[in-house]
């Protein structure tokens, strides 16, 4: 069984910085991945050694996967379509924590980011529903 859970972050001045910096590379490499793919990249061999992003691995693994996942809709489209099919390009922010990338303790939710061009985890404030937080920590 899979369970989603809505968390509101309360990320400090610096921390928001950081994220906002994070979302921003985040969708110019899944863009540029995209964009090199529709221009003859083979993309299905990609690693994170061939991605140029300033991005933990692990997203950058999550941008790889996104556009794939955005080349293989796209080809699909232009196989049904009979008209000219516009290339998707990202534009509003975002960045996917997954489980691979983010703990979570009873206030905050670690996850990385660049920070002096390494990768560091930052601490950022959590709230859910009351009765969500046991979902987050394993019943002994």
């Amino acid at each position: 069984m899979q369970l989603t859970e809505t968390v509101k972050l309360y990320p400090n001045k610096y921390q928001t910085e950081l994220i906002k910096a994070t979302m921003s590379e985040y969708i110019s490499t899944v863009n540029k991945l995209v964009f090199d793919a529709i221009n003859g990249r083979a993309i299905t061999k990609i690693t994170t050694a061939d991605v140029n992003a300033i991005l933990p691995s692990a997203l950058c693994n999550q941008c790889i996967r996104d556009a794939k996942s955005i080349i293989r809709k796209y080809n699909k489209a232009l196989r049904n379509s009979n008209t000219k099919v516009r290339l998707p390009v990202l534009k509003k922010m975002c960045c996917y924590i997954n489980n691979q990338n983010f703990r979570i303790s009873d206030d905050c939710i670690r996850f990385p980011v660049i920070i002096n061009g390494k990768s560091k985890r930052i601490s950022v404030k959590k709230k859910c529903q009351k009765d969500r937080n046991q979902f987050f920590h394993p019943v002994n």
